[in-house]
């Protein structure tokens, strides 16, 4: 160990106490639908900048571990993703709490999550300068390729056929162009309306697809109240199946580490977030599972489950990688991290290691402190929304509609955004019916702004020649992966088949 990780080893465990104030206000900032971890840093900014640099970012740090644990609950037992990278979690989470298997689904998220925090912080601790070169390589073109990964989602865990799952993730892509253009400056399928010039808020939509579509179905079908309490027969009892949860994750140290891997090397990409580790996460997860695994997918899968939680708090490790090396801020949260550094005068680039060293290593060993408390703490807090999901569905369906409403107005705070949840719910509640993959949709709103900007910025790069999307070394190997993943663990399975 060098001085400066020795004397930042010693300097967090000086500003311990910060720790779990920080990871319990994360996890109940992520377990409220609309907020996020950068939403809540933003809130907290003066109080972060009053504090000496160590600690207001000690502190940040904590926070956006634990909101990215705590956007789990929601998923879970309302089916309500706080953001869109527990949409996930919303996809696997959700069946098993149906089936009353709720405890046992959040015992694996606070391990998941857990260990993907402690192997992001390894990540960041001991390889960040590699990382972080390796970031620093990504251009445009790469970001719109590793986004390609997450849009194979759609062809791979369409339930309802390949043909749907595809027209649904093209839909998502169009209406992902709602707006304003982000190279032209023009405005496209507005109508008019001044709410959408900034485009669809995504907590909107993910809210309305995922959450109310819910409730119009359990509105619709009264018998969903006999299906929960059927469930309710089943149920392990609520610390115990949390400590199933648990120690079945441990059983899985492939999925963790590889998922963990994921998150950790998307989390160090400027801009991809925590959105597309988990579905690149949950992707890579279906296509090495085995036959009878993969058709798990979508109906309560420990392994999909698994995958999207650690490649989340796995992205925290991530995006501190170049924030703390290049100055770079992984995404929206770290942006206000690094808005701290610059009002204590730090050093922002390669150079803090060298002037501000003991303060660098502090907010990285500050990341296995808050992996420990996310176990404690998460534990104690799932113990409760456990329990507060079992009221009868009679009773919850209203305060769901009104968790729905605030998630859909909390981001922009505007009425509109409501209206926008309020019909993506009936959307969603029509695709459910006749069986459309409304995750396809959701994939193609999520990572459509993301794709667009980074293809057209990827254009420029190559003076309007799609060629340079094939031509750099780290595209082709992307691409090669791309192929790999998409054509190997088909015809895996297809000659497993023949051979039996």
């Amino acid at each position: 160990m060098s001085d400066f990780m020795i004397d930042g080893l010693f300097l967090m465990l000086g500003n311990l106490w910060l720790v779990p104030i920080g990871v319990m206000l994360g996890i109940c900032v992520g377990a409220m639908p609309g907020l996020s971890a950068s939403n809540s840093l933003a809130i907290l900014l003066p109080v972060m900048v009053v504090l000496p640099p160590e600690q207001g970012l000690v502190l940040g740090v904590c926070i956006y571990a634990g909101a990215e644990m705590g956007n789990s609950f929601p998923a879970i037992t309302l089916r309500i993703p706080g953001t869109a990278a527990s949409a996930v979690t919303t996809i696997e989470g959700y069946p098993m709490m149906m089936r009353g298997e709720g405890a046992r689904a959040i015992g694996i998220c606070i391990m998941a999550s857990t260990i993907g925090a402690i192997i992001g912080g390894l990540g960041a601790l001991f390889a960040a300068p590699l990382i972080a070169s390796m970031a620093l390589s990504f251009s445009p073109v790469e970001i719109c390729i590793i986004v390609i990964f997450g849009l194979a989602v759609i062809a791979l865990i369409s339930t309802g056929g390949l043909i749907k799952g595809l027209m649904c993730g093209m839909l998502g892509l169009l209406l992902a162009t709602i707006g304003t253009d982000p190279v032209f400056g023009q405005f496209r399928g507005t109508f008019g309306i001044i709410s959408l010039y900034d485009g669809l808020t995504v907590i909107s939509v993910l809210v309305g697809l995922l959450g109310f579509s819910e409730v119009l179905r359990y509105a619709e079908d009264l018998g969903a109240k006999a299906e929960t309490s059927s469930s309710d027969n089943k149920n392990v009892l609520a610390l115990r199946g949390i400590m199933q949860g648990a120690k079945e994750t441990l059983k899985r140290p492939v999925e963790l580490i590889r998922s963990s891997l994921i998150g950790l090397g998307i989390g160090a990409v400027p801009g991809a977030g925590a959105s597309v580790a988990a579905f690149v996460a949950y992707q890579q997860s279906m296509s090495f599972a085995s036959g009878k695994k993969r058709e798990e997918y979508g109906k309560g899968s420990v392994d999909g489950l698994i995958a999207a939680d650690s490649a989340n708090n796995a992205v925290v490790g991530g995006s501190l990688v170049p924030l703390l090396t290049l100055g770079v801020p992984g995404s929206a949260s770290m942006a206000v991290l690094l808005v701290v550094m610059g009002y204590h005068g730090l050093s922002v680039g390669p150079r803090l290691f060298e002037l501000n060293g003991d303060i660098a290593y502090a907010v990285l060993w500050s990341q296995f402190a808050a992996a420990f408390f996310i176990l404690v703490l998460g534990t104690l807090l799932g113990f409760v929304a456990y329990h507060a999901a079992r009221v009868q569905m009679g009773i919850i369906i209203p305060i769901i509609s009104v968790f729905c409403m605030l998630g859909g107005f909390a981001k922009s705070q505007a009425i509109f955004d409501i209206g926008v949840m309020v019909f993506f719910g009936c959307v969603g509640y029509v695709m459910k019916k006749y069986n459309y993959p409304v995750i396809a949709l959701l994939l193609g709103v999520v990572l459509g702004g993301l794709f667009e900007g980074s293809f057209f910025r990827g254009l420029r790069m190559g003076f309007d020649s799609p060629a340079i999307f094939f031509e750099r070394p780290i595209a082709q190997v992307l691409w090669g992966l791309l192929v790999v993943t998409l054509l190997v663990p088909p015809i895996a399975r297809y000659v497993l088949n023949r051979k039996k």
